[in-house]
């Protein structure tokens, strides 16, 4: 597989870029507030569960649930422009159809340039986010916190299973793995249960 599902031109980049900015306050990073977007419902997912082939089955239950026609998967950082596209001449982000299978999400992921297959999405990748067709939810995900929040409003409650995570329980379960003494600094905490906490 060549690098078709990644994006490589620039004006399809800068489009889909307008439609991620709508969304996203991209210049962000946690703990602050990533979404531009208001959502009622917020749930947390091991950052390396979503990097997982079996993690496009949850995928595909949200496009179903939402109608979407794709998702997008798109790097933040390590830059897409500056590095990636500069690097290698095609960008870190790609659209996946609905119908992909779980294989050819993997394939994505694992699927680095081929002079430097270790920049590859799966192992070069500090800032993702999901997107929908429809932008009735979204992920944001940051690797350096171990997390990814799926955020999205009523009707997506069937999708629940054993990857959500409350925010709450995530800081103790996740995030703390990331930290000194597995302690969260409460600066941190605080802000995470104030942006992305249902409660």
């Amino acid at each position: 597989m060549g690098h078709s599902k990644f994006i490589q031109d620039q004006k399809k980049f800068e489009e889909t870029l307008d439609w991620v900015t709508k969304m996203f306050n991209c210049e962000q990073r946690l703990p602050d507030q990533v979404y531009k977007v208001p959502f009622k419902r917020n749930v947390v997912i091991d950052f390396d569960d979503v990097m997982s082939p079996d993690f496009w089955v949850e995928l595909e239950k949200l496009i179903d649930l939402s109608n979407d026609s794709f998702v997008m998967m798109a790097v933040l950082d390590p830059d897409p422009v500056e590095y990636y596209y500069s690097e290698f001449a095609y960008y870190n982000w790609c659209i996946l159809q609905k119908g992909t299978t779980s294989d050819e999400y993997w394939n994505i992921l694992e699927q680095g340039p081929v002079e430097s297959p270790a920049d590859a999405i799966l192992f070069n990748s500090e800032v993702v986010i999901w997107l929908s067709s429809s932008m009735k939810w979204a992920i944001w995900g940051e690797r350096s916190y171990g997390i990814c929040i799926l955020s999205f409003n009523e009707g997506m409650d069937d999708c629940e299973n054993e990857y959500w995570f409350t925010m709450e329980r995530a800081i103790t379960d996740l995030i703390s793995l990331n930290f000194r003494n597995y302690t969260v600094p409460e600066e941190i905490a605080s802000k995470l249960m104030k942006f992305y906490s249902d409660i």
